[in-house]
């Protein structure tokens, strides 16, 4: 009898010491100092009206963080926000949508700190690392919060439940994977009839963490949301997530590509005008022909658009906005469609001869709003009828 006692001593002994001894993880954010960290992310998302589809759409989050501050545990992070769309039934380019400027405080375990002005980010505290080290299998909780931007804005605290699942690589990188989810249900009251009343959803994500950079590097989510107003309609959103995290160029090495492509564009482009911005080279392409009141290349375009191409392609990881300009002559619709597809046009064309990459490039226009000449002489309008290239060394 005391034998047995002994062996069932010895095993249960043998289990405590197991999970004592089981490896544990610290995690938290460790961002470099003035080193760019960047988070893209692709959604393919449907859109449902009354339970009929409205939209399929690829969207593109892009965000270019700059930790610029550090004190004790607070990191104050600078950069901005860009939203892309396009069509899943097209072979379009993305256009840029929204642009966000961001200045924030975070923690090293994920807790924000920022200024109720802002609307970005609108997911914040997510993720949220624990205090301690964990193993894996083990769980903790956090409390997100997600921002909408209606009339006025809703504000939805989220609880957000989350465990280690255990080591994995990804993208080459030694890994530990993380697992969340949270769900919500929320009525809102107001008495604004365009704006909904009711929110329900859920959002499921797993988050491969580096655990020798102490950042994340890969990330996928599925959520199912839907809006309920007053009279009735329902707008359901539903989507599929795959995001990466980046280590950039140190700012040193930015500011010597941003120099390098000013001074070959200045150099061997007499035809057109490089200005260097705080952290770009905005390229104007001067005279970019297209037939009269349409958005198709003339073959004298193409010709300038080639040698661009050539200067643009030797270069990688390079953020470029395509973003088209008018004269003041018809609408403001007319106008902000032509100069839309005008950026279009200069992007398919470096994208289908394969000076760029697929997915590389969005295109946006301004309409008349940018003049950078008086449009009361042809001359004038001549100058404000133009595309311009922005490129961010990353």
């Amino acid at each position: 009898m005391m034998k047995k006692i002994s062996i069932l001593l010895i095993f249960f002994l043998s289990l405590s010491f197991q999970a004592s001894g089981q490896e544990k993880f610290s995690l938290f954010w460790d961002f470099k100092l003035n080193q760019t960290f960047t988070i893209d992310k692709y959604t393919k998302q449907t859109i449902k009206k009354n339970g009929i589809l409205v939209r399929k759409a690829d969207i593109r989050d892009y965000v270019r963080l700059i930790p610029f501050e550090q004190k004790g545990d607070i990191t104050s992070l600078k950069g901005e926000y860009n939203s892309y769309i396009k069509s899943l039934e097209t072979t379009d380019p993305y256009e840029l949508t929204e642009s966000y400027g961001l200045n924030f405080g975070m923690d090293k375990k994920g807790q924000y700190y920022i200024d109720k002005k802002y609307t970005m980010p609108s997911i914040r505290n997510i993720p949220l690392f624990p205090a301690e080290p964990v193993a894996s299998g083990e769980v903790w909780e956090g409390t997100g919060i997600e921002i909408l931007e209606f009339e006025p804005r809703i504000t939805l605290p989220v609880d957000v439940f989350y465990q280690l699942a255990g080591r994995e690589e990804k993208l080459e990188k030694e890994c530990v994977k993380i697992v969340f989810h949270y769900l919500f249900n929320h009525t809102v009251e107001h008495n604004y009839p365009d704006v909904p009343y009711k929110f329900l959803g859920a959002s499921y994500s797993a988050l491969w963490y580096d655990i020798r950079e102490h950042l994340p590097v890969y990330t996928e989510n599925s959520y199912d949301i839907m809006f309920i107003y007053r009279d009735g309609t329902f707008i359901q959103y539903k989507g599929d997530l795959t995001g990466y995290y980046n280590l950039k160029r140190k700012t040193e090495e930015k500011e010597r590509v941003k120099e390098e492509l000013y001074d070959k564009f200045m150099k061997s482009e007499k035809d057109m005008n490089a200005e260097k911005k705080e952290d770009s080279v905005v390229l104007d392409l001067g005279e970019v022909y297209f037939e009269f009141n349409k958005a198709v290349l003339t073959p004298e375009a193409r010709e300038k658009l080639k040698r661009v191409g050539e200067i643009l392609k030797k270069y990688d990881n390079l953020d470029l906005v395509f973003k088209g300009h008018t004269d003041d002559i018809g609408s403001d619709e007319y106008n902000l469609k032509l100069s839309q597809d005008r950026a279009r046009s200069v992007l398919d064309f470096l994208i289908k001869n394969k000076y760029l990459k697929e997915n590389q490039g969005a295109y946006t226009g301004a309409g008349k709003k940018e003049p950078k000449a008086s449009n009361r002489t042809e001359e004038g309008r001549s100058r404000n009828r133009r595309v311009e290239i922005i490129i961010k060394p990353e």
